[in-house]
C-alpha cells in the first residue's frame, strides 16, 4: 500500500508540473526536459571514497575500482551521497534520496542489463530516462597471495629428476629451467600458454655453474671457473666472452637503466684484481668490466638473489642476498645504485633481523621486500629493506613448501603500461626439486595485482 500511495503521489505531482507548464507557458516559460543524472556516489566504503562513472550512451552507473570482498555487508543498508539530477530519481517507485538508506545489494556484480533500475524524471513532468546501477565488489581477497601448482603428471619437466642444481629465469615472455649445462626446459608464462618443452643446451662447459645464470639486456650470462659464457640463442647455444673472462667469482645483478640518475644498465659482478684480491666489477656493452670498489668481508657471492626498484624520487636501486652469510643467525641484504660499490642493511634492532637462511630469495612485489628461503616455511616482511618480520596471513608459502631446501625462485613482473588483466604478470614461479627431487612447478601472486584495475 505504500509503494502504491507513494507512485501515485509521484504521477499526481509530475502531471500538475506538466500542465501547469501548458497553462502558464506563456508566463512562466517551458519547464527543462532535462532527465540526466550529472553526479553519483555512495558513502565511503571503510573510509574510501569509491569514484563512479556514468556512461550517457549507454545509461549505466558503475564503480571503476571494485569494492574489497566484505563490501557486501555495507551496501545493504547505505546512503547515497551525491544524487546530482534537475528533478527526481525513482527506484521500484520509491523516490531516492541522500537521507535515506538503501538496500543495493541488487547491484552487486551485475552484468550486461542486469542491476538496479533508476527512472529520471524531468522538470517538464514529461520527459524520463532510465539507467542502471551496476556496483562492482571484489570476489577475490586482493591482498591474499595464491599460490596454484602447475605442473601435472606426464609434463615433459617432470620427468626427470634431476640430480644437480636447478635454475630459473625469466627471458622475454617465457620462464627457463636450466637443470644442468646441457639441459633445458622453457614455457610461456602468457596465462593459458602454460606447457614445458625440453631442449638441448650446446657451447657450456661441464663445470659451468648453472646457479650463476643471469639475464643482461635480454642476454642470459653464466660463469664457468671463472669464464664467462653468454647466449644469444634463446638460450641454447652459447659460447665463452674472452673480454670478460678470467677470475670472474661471481655474477651478481642486472641492473636496469634510470632516467632520475642517469644509470644506464649494468651488469654487476665481482672479479678478483691483480693483487688477487676482490673487487666489484660493472659492464654496460657485456663485452669489457670496469671495476669498482674492493668487496667487503661478509659479502655473498654465491646462490645470489636481487631484485630492482625505484625509492619515491623515481631513483633506481638494488639489494641482494646470497650465500655464505657473515652471520649464521641473520641474512643481510646489501644495497647499490650502481653495481660498483654495495652497502649492507644490517639492523642491530632486537628481533628486526630478518632471520639466517640457507639459499634466501629477495624480492621487492606489490611496493615492499619480502624474503624466504631455508626450509620453506616462512615469508618475512620489510618496508625499507632493514628491519623484517614474519608474515601472518594472507601473504604465505603453501604449507607444502615446508621442509624442502632445494628450490629456484624467478619473478615475472608486469610489463610497464600493461592495463588489462591479460597482460598483467608479476608472478612468482617457485620450482622446488633438484639435488634428487622431483620437480613442482609452483605459480603465485597476490590477487590484486591481476585484477583489471587496481
Amino acid at each position: 500500500m505504500r509503494t502504491r500511495f507513494l507512485s501515485a503521489i509521484i504521477s499526481f505531482l509530475l502531471v500538475s508540473i506538466a500542465l501547469g507548464s501548458c497553462l502558464d507557458s506563456e508566463e512562466t516559460g517551458a519547464y527543462s526536459s532535462d532527465a540526466t543524472i550529472h553526479a553519483f556516489s555512495l558513502d565511503t566504503i571503510h573510509g574510501v571514497d569509491y569514484k563512479f562513472e556514468i556512461d550517457q550512451l549507454n545509461n549505466l552507473i558503475y564503480n571503476l575500482d571494485s569494492m574489497p570482498m566484505d563490501a557486501d555487508t555495507l551496501i545493504d543498508s547505505i546512503k547515497i551521497d551525491q544524487l546530482s539530477v534537475m528533478y527526481a530519481v525513482t527506484s521500484a517507485d520509491t523516490v531516492l534520496n541522500t537521507d535515506a538508506y538503501h538496500n543495493l545489494l541488487p547491484a552487486m556484480n551485475a552484468t550486461g542489463k542486469e542491476g538496479i533500475k533508476l527512472k529520471v524524471y524531468a522538470p517538464d513532468g514529461m520527459t524520463t530516462r532510465d539507467y542502471t546501477l551496476q556496483i562492482r565488489v571484489h570476489l577475490q581477497d586482493p591482498d591474499s597471495l595464491v599460490w596454484i601448482r602447475m605442473d601435472r603428471e606426464g609434463d615433459a619437466v617432470t620427468q626427470t629428476v634431476n640430480q644437480g642444481e636447478q635454475k630459473a629465469v625469466i627471458l622475454g615472455n617465457e620462464l627457463l629451467l636450466y637443470t644442468s649445462p646441457f639441459e633445458l626446459y622453457r614455457t610461456s608464462t602468457a596465462p593459458g600458454q602454460y606447457n614445458w618443452t625440453r631442449q638441448s643446451v650446446n657451447g657450456l662447459p661441464e663445470e659451468a655453474d648453472i646457479t650463476t645464470l643471469i639475464n643482461f639486456n635480454n642476454r642470459l650470462y653464466i660463469l664457468s671457473e671463472g669464464a664467462v659464457y653468454a647466449s644469444d640463442m634463446a638460450g641454447t647455444t652459447w659460447e665463452e666472452v674472452t673480454n670478460l673472462s678470467g677470475n670472474v667469482v661471481s655474477l651478481l645483478a642486472s641492473i636496469p637503466s634510470n632516467d632520475i640518475t642517469g644509470q644506464v644498465a649494468t651488469l654487476a659482478g665481482i672479479r678478483l684484481n691483480e693483487a688477487g684480491e676482490p673487487e666489484f666489477c660493472i659492464t654496460t656493452d657485456g663485452q669489457a668490466w670496469t671495476s669498482g670498489n674492493a668487496v667487503p668481508e661478509g659479502f655473498p657471492t654465491q646462490d645470489v638473489y636481487y631484485a630492482n626498484y625505484t625509492t619515491g624520487s623515481g631513483a633506481g636501486q638494488t639489494i641482494l642476498v646470497g650465500m655464505p652469510r657473515a652471520n649464521k643467525d641473520k641474512t643481510i641484504p646489501w644495497m647499490t645504485t650502481n653495481g660498483k660499490d654495495w652497502a649492507d642493511l644490517e639492523t642491530t634492532t632486537t628481533n628486526a633481523s630478518c632471520p639466517g637462511m640457507d639459499a634466501p630469495f629477495i624480492m621487492h612485489y606489490n611496493k615492499r621486500f619480502y624474503a624466504f628461503g631455508g626450509t620453506l616455511e616462512t615469508i618475512y616482511e620489510s618496508e625499507t629493506g632493514i628491519a623484517w618480520q614474519p608474515t601472518k596471513r594472507k601473504f604465505l608459502l603453501p604449507q607444502s613448501f615446508a621442509g624442502k631446501s632445494s628450490y629456484t625462485v624467478t619473478v615475472d613482473h608486469t610489463p610497464q603500461g600493461a592495463t588489462t588483466a591479460a597482460d598483467k604478470r608479476d608472478f612468482i614461479w617457485v620450482i622446488l626439486g633438484g639435488n634428487g627431487i622431483a620437480t613442482e612447478v609452483w605459480r603465485g601472486r597476490l590477487n590484486k595485482l591481476g585484477f583489471e584495475r587496481e
